[in-house]
């Protein structure tokens, strides 16, 4: 099977660091930035080690005089972060996958659907984000009894409900990243872990 993968790379001396893994479509859009072909399954690993806040690296010659246009995976060496910056990049890198695995289950669908119903009520003359008003806008479309219109504001309330959500995890995550960039020692960092144990860090 072709390579659908690429490793992007950024040169560290003798060595390349792999910053992030991306379909090679990306070679488009950033046409500057250096690139190795992988194959799908080592693509995969590489991803879920970054996503983990390893370091990856590979030594230059393994890339630029290649015989083979895929890497294998063994001609990577994947490390544990020791350094206090890099268990921060770590805890951030985890973090991160998690709020990705939340929205990642909004869909575009889920936003065009939400933006439907909330046009149509309120094209209607129901402010349904009105936050002084919302029971009794509410109210008055049940007690019309349309089936319709209660079915959108039930969806409408369904998908926002999944969007507040969301965000309040956003804005959680910002004040834990500010939390993690001003600890000073190993101990701090693993004392702002243990405070936000939870979602939030597994």
């Amino acid at each position: 099977m072709a390579a659908i993968f690429n490793a992007q790379l950024s040169e560290y001396g003798s060595y390349y660091k792999v910053t992030n893994v991306y379909l090679k479509e990306i070679e488009f859009i950033l046409p500057n930035a250096k690139y190795v072909a992988l194959p799908n399954q080592v693509a995969l690993i590489l991803k879920n080690e970054l996503n983990q806040g390893k370091n990856i690296i590979i030594k230059k010659e393994l890339v630029d005089d290649r015989q083979n246009p895929d890497v294998p995976l063994e001609h990577f060496e994947i490390k544990t972060p020791e350094t206090l910056e890099e268990k921060k990049t770590q805890i951030k890198a985890k973090v991160n996958q998690r709020i990705s695995a939340y929205t990642a289950l909004l869909s575009g669908l889920d936003l065009y659907e939400f933006f439907v119903v909330f046009t149509k009520l309120t094209s209607l003359g129901y402010e349904v984000l009105n936050e002084g008003r919302k029971e009794e806008v509410f109210l008055n479309i049940i007690n019309t009894g349309n089936e319709d219109l209660i079915t959108d504001l039930e969806r409408f309330l369904e998908l926002k409900d999944k969007f507040d959500s969301i965000l309040r995890k956003h804005r959680g995550i910002k004040d834990f990243f500010r939390e993690v960039d001003e600890s000073e020692s190993e101990e701090e960092l693993n004392e702002v872990i243990k405070l936000n144990n939870g979602w939030l860090v597994s």
